[in-house]
This record gives structure tokens, sequence and C-alpha cells, in this order.
């Protein structure tokens, strides 16, 4: 009876799909505003569901989520819904969120732990903030939204009318950059226009 239970058991977990075998998105990503309203969906939930996986083109353009079924959440393959994007795009996707933690990698994400992970309930405007940090928003391979352009530039030109001298100057852009306030493209531009 105990080896019967066993190969039930090991059966079972033989046969469970899980959130490894899908295919993860990494690389550079650029996510259109469309598509981070879309994210912004799937990670309030809906009622009683839970946000389960949100699948990304590496283009930004398409997007597909699933809610855990009735708010128990298990693992699962997403690899048809990967290929289904990738033949509509006919570009790379993968997975760009597993619940709450985005898994995709970049050259600032490191797809897990609390650095990656979003709260259901952050405002639209903590959401993007987290997906600037991330390197998915404001980057020069991803596009920012109109408000937080707006502010970055306000905070730039009044930082650096308010210093004399061009090493001060520099001193702030390089911290707008390091916080993330600036993208590396508007650095770049701000910083050789201050030298020229």
């Amino acid at each position: 009876m105990k080896k019967l239970l066993g190969i039930i058991v090991l059966g079972l977990l033989l046969s469970t799909t899980s959130f490894a075998s899908t295919k993860k998105g990494k690389g550079e990503v650029t996510i259109k505003e469309s598509t981070v309203d879309y994210f912004i969906e799937y990670i309030r939930g809906k009622s009683s569901q839970k946000p389960l996986a949100f699948i990304l083109s590496s283009n930004g353009y398409w997007a597909s989520f699933y809610y855990c079924a009735h708010a128990r959440c298990e693992t699962g393959n997403f690899n048809t819904a990967v290929k289904e994007c990738e033949e509509v795009t006919e570009v790379k996707c993968g997975l760009f969120a597993r619940r709450y933690t985005i898994v995709w990698k970049n050259e600032i994400n490191p797809g897990k732990g609390k650095v990656s992970t979003i709260k259901s309930k952050w405002s639209d405007d903590e959401i993007r903030a987290k997906l600037i940090e991330l390197g998915f928003l404001g980057g020069s391979t991803s596009s920012s939204t109109t408000s937080t352009s707006k502010i970055i530039k306000k905070k730039t030109k009044s930082s650096l009318s308010d210093d004399s001298n061009l090493t001060e100057q520099l001193k702030v852009l390089t911290e707008l950059y390091k916080s993330g306030d600036l993208t590396k493209e508007e650095f770049t531009k701000a910083k050789k226009k201050l030298l020229n």
C-alpha cells in the first residue's frame, strides 16, 4: 500500500507543470504605455482573484495575463501563451511577472527578491516608478510616461540652473542619473550639452 501511495504521489509531482519550465523573458524591453496600464490591471487583480502570470513580447506591444483560479494559486506552464505571443508578434516573448514579482531579467532587474516585487496596493505612479527603477520604463530602450519625463526635465533644469560651475553641474547630473531620475540617454545628452 505504501509503495502504491508513493507511486501516485511521485506521478502527481512529475506530471505537475511549473513556472520553472516556462520561458522567462530576458534582455532590454520597451514597455508601451498601454502595456503598462494592462500590467497595472494584472497587479490589482479582480475581486478575489490574484495575479498568476504576465506574458510580454520583447517589443512591449503584446501582453497576456492569468489569474489564480478560485483565489488558489498553483504553478502553471505558460509556454503555450509564450509561443502564441511569438507567432503573433514575430519577436521573442517570455514570462514578465510571476504573481507580484517581475522575473524578466535585464541589466538592472535581478528577477527575484524584494527588489523585483510590486505590491497590489501601490498607486499607479508607484508601480510606474518601480518599472522605471527596474529599467523597464524611461531608459534608452524603454519609453517613459509623459508625466515622469516632465518631472525629470523640470528637476534637471532647476538643479542645474542653481549651480554656477561646471563641476557642480556634473555632480548634480551624476546624482540624478544614479538615483534613476535620468535615463542613460538623458544623462549622456545633458552631459554633452554641459561640456560643449
